[in-house]
């Protein structure tokens, strides 16, 4: 047998038994290659990739159904937010099982389709910055069967709070957070916070947002019952991700330094820096998994480790995606 064959045999051979070795219940990490077709899979347990999946668009968010069976993928662009290039227009759904593409839905126009979120009435929610609005599509027909205008340019990434009635985007290059309505489907205000914001975290009781001013070394606390900006926390540099650790007692914030990466921790109990480290450059995703933060660079396309629990950086997992966006898999059940 050709040796190229064989071992690509060998490669696919090992990464099936990985992931069948992996429990139904247990989580993957999963990072869409936003300068390519595909989505990797790691194993946060192993610190190793266990698998792939190629896909036709430019993937830099995913969203996962309830039972993991499926995932969807917006095609944005073979650039980042803001740059000229492709501006997607289609969704890629994967069956998680096959690890395949099954359908790949046409939004009808260009429309650079980011993040998606699913809505839990039988629609996904995506963010769609070229309509200014985000889209709700259709499950079963996979078409756009609503939007709700956001009033900005931009309007990259969301959350969404804990009763499902309010919707809160990041409108980068606008330098603004929408307030959305969802029952409404309407535009309920527009916060103003700089010339730049990056992302956005929401406390797990929905009442505070932290925003990433990228515009300044601060992040900005919005309080959800007021929608008014009530506290800016000053950091190492302007920072880019958020994401709150599982006890939510501490803010992690991912900075580029030029030179460097770096993640800092605020204790949210005081608003200040507690912990700092260096990282790779352009720590762009966040996730917070068993005790252990995974940190996605997007320049070196390394995944570097936290370990929350003496607060201690590990062996980073080496070249893995030029992420943006990273996500979790439960596995399908």
């Amino acid at each position: 047998m050709n040796r190229r064959i064989w071992t690509t045999v060998v490669l696919s051979l090992a990464l099936s038994t990985s992931l069948h070795a992996q429990r139904a219940d247990a989580p993957l990490l999963v990072l869409p290659e936003a300068k390519g077709h595909r989505l990797v899979l790691i194993d946060p347990r192993a610190k190793a990739v266990v698998g792939q999946i190629h896909v036709p668009g430019w993937p830099h968010e995913v969203a996962f159904s309830e039972d993991g069976r499926t995932a969807y993928l917006p095609s944005y662009s073979d650039v980042i937010v803001g740059m000229p290039g492709l501006d997607g227009q289609t969704i890629d759904v994967v069956d998680m099982r096959t690890k395949t593409v099954v359908h790949t839905w046409d939004l009808g126009r260009p429309l650079r389709p980011h993040m998606p979120m699913l809505s839990g009435t039988g629609t996904l929610l995506v963010s769609t910055e070229l309509a200014q609005a985000l889209s709700i599509v259709d499950l079963q027909e996979g078409k756009i069967v609503g939007q709700i205008p956001t009033g900005a340019k931009e309007s990259h990434v969301f959350v969404r709070t804990p009763d499902g009635r309010k919707i809160y985007t990041v409108n980068l290059h606008a330098g603004s957070i929408s307030v959305l309505d969802v029952t409404a489907r309407r535009l309920v205000k527009v916060i103003q916070v700089s010339s730049l914001v990056n992302r956005i975290s929401l406390s797990d009781d929905g009442k505070s947002l932290l925003v990433s001013d990228g515009s300044s070394p601060n992040v900005i606390l919005i309080d959800t019952t007021t929608d008014e900006i009530t506290r800016k926390i000053p950091v190492a540099a302007p920072p880019f991700s958020l994401s709150f650790t599982s006890d939510g007692k501490w803010l992690l914030v991912g900075e580029d330094l030029g030179t460097k990466g770096k993640l800092e921790a605020l204790d949210l109990a005081t608003f200040t820096v507690k912990h700092a480290f260096d990282v790779d450059r352009l720590p762009y995703g966040i996730k917070v998994i068993d005790g252990e933060a995974f940190i996605a660079c997007y320049l070196t396309g390394n995944v570097n480790i936290l370990n929350l629990e003496s607060w201690t950086m590990e062996s980073p997992i080496m070249n893995v995606a030029h992420g943006d966006g990273l996500a979790v898999w439960k596995g399908a059940r």
